[in-house]
C-alpha cells in the first residue's frame, strides 16, 4: 500500500480536501460487497492480499495542476475545460474501456510505465483521467461504481465540473450504447453527437448499425445514483456510457488482449471491417459532446 501510486493518490486527495489512502483504509465504514462483487470497495480490494498492485491490477490517473481561468473578451466566450474521463472497470474487466478513456482524454492509448506526454494527441485538450485496470483475476476485481472510494478517482472527479465514465455490458448480439448519469444536458449533447458521427440505427449499411438510447431510470444501469463516482463532480453530475461487447469488439482490429487493443484501436481487420468507423465515431462524438457541454451548449 506504500507504493508510489498510493502516495500520489494520497497527495491528490489531500489537495482536494479528501481523505488520504491511510485514512480511508483505517476507517470502519466500508460498504459491504454486493452479491456480484467480491470486494465492497476499492479500499477493500487494495488492502486484501489476494490481488496485488502491479501484478493483478494497476490504477492510472492524471490530476491537472490548479490553473487560473480568465475571460475578459467582449465578443467571445471560451469553453471552461473541466471534464474528467474515467474507466472504473478497465483492463480485463470491461475490455476496451481503458483505451477509450485514454483516447477521449486526448491521448493515443499507451501502456503503463510510459510517459503520457509522448502520447498526447496534437490539437486535442488533455483531460484529467482515472482508470482501474485488472491485469489478472479480472472478474473478481469489479467494484460497482457506487462503492468506488479510490482517493485518486475522488480527487479527479471532485476537481472537475463534469465527468464521463466508460463501462461495458455483456451483449455480443447488438452494437449498443446506453447513456446514463445525472447530468441531463451532457446526456443530450452526447446523444446528438453520436447521431452526428454516424452511430445510428438503422444505418445505410446494416453492419454499421449502432443503437444509442437513454438508460431506463428504473434500472441500476441508469447511473443516476449520487454516490456513483461519475456523479461526484463539482456540479454533482456526470454521464455514464455503457457499451455492449459487440460494439467494443468492433472498434478494434484485434480485441484479444490489452497490447493488441492499444495497437489496433480503429484499425480495420478481417474480424472488424469497420473498426475505424466505430472507434473514430465514438471517440470523436464524446470529445465533441464534452466540448459543446463545456461551452454551455445544449442539444435540445
Amino acid at each position: 500500500m506504500n507504493s508510489r501510486r498510493a502516495v500520489l493518490a494520497s497527495v491528490a486527495a489531500l489537495a482536494a480536501g479528501l481523505p488520504t489512502v491511510n485514512a480511508v483504509v483505517s476507517g470502519s465504514g466500508a460498504t459491504p460487497a454486493s452479491a456480484a462483487d467480491q470486494y465492497g470497495s476499492n479500499t477493500e480490494l487494495y488492502t486484501r492480499t489476494a490481488d496485488r498492485e502491479g501484478i493483478d491490477w494497476v490504477r492510472r490517473f492524471r490530476i491537472g495542476a490548479p490553473a487560473q481561468v480568465t475571460d475578459n473578451d467582449r465578443a467571445t466566450s471560451g469553453p471552461l475545460g473541466s471534464t474528467a474521463v474515467i474507466a472504473p472497470h478497465g483492463g480485463g474487466i470491461e475490455a476496451g474501456t481503458s483505451e477509450l478513456c485514454m483516447a477521449i482524454a486526448g491521448y493515443t492509448p499507451f501502456e503503463a510505465d510510459t510517459d503520457p506526454a509522448g502520447a498526447a494527441v496534437p490539437g486535442e485538450p488533455q483531460r484529467d483521467y482515472w482508470m482501474f485496470e485488472a491485469l489478472a483475476n479480472s472478474a473478481a476485481q469489479h467494484v460497482t461504481s457506487t462503492h468506488c472510494d479510490d482517493p485518486a478517482a475522488l480527487a479527479v472527479c471532485t476537481g472537475n465540473l463534469y465527468a464521463v465514465s466508460l463501462h461495458g455490458f455483456d451483449d455480443t448480439s447488438v452494437k449498443k450504447v446506453i447513456v446514463g448519469g445525472r447530468d441531463a444536458r451532457l446526456k443530450r449533447n452526447l446523444l446528438a453527437a453520436f447521431t452526428k458521427y454516424g452511430l445510428t440505427s438503422p444505418a445505410a449499411d446494416p453492419d454499421r448499425n449502432v443503437t444509442v438510447v437513454l438508460a431506463d431510470p428504473s434500472t441500476s444501469i441508469d447511473g443516476d445514483d449520487p454516490a456513483n463516482i461519475v456523479n461526484r463532480t463539482r456540479t454533482g453530475g456526470g454521464a455514464q456510457l455503457e457499451i455492449s461487447t459487440a460494439l467494443r469488439k468492433a472498434m478494434f482490429g484485434d480485441f484479444s488482449g490489452a497490447a493488441k487493443r492499444r495497437t489496433t484501436a480503429g484499425v480495420p481487420s478481417a474480424a472488424s471491417a469497420y473498426a475505424d468507423h466505430f472507434w473514430t465515431g465514438f471517440v470523436g462524438a464524446v470529445r465533441e459532446a464534452v466540448k459543446n457541454h463545456e461551452r454551455g451548449l445544449d442539444a435540445l
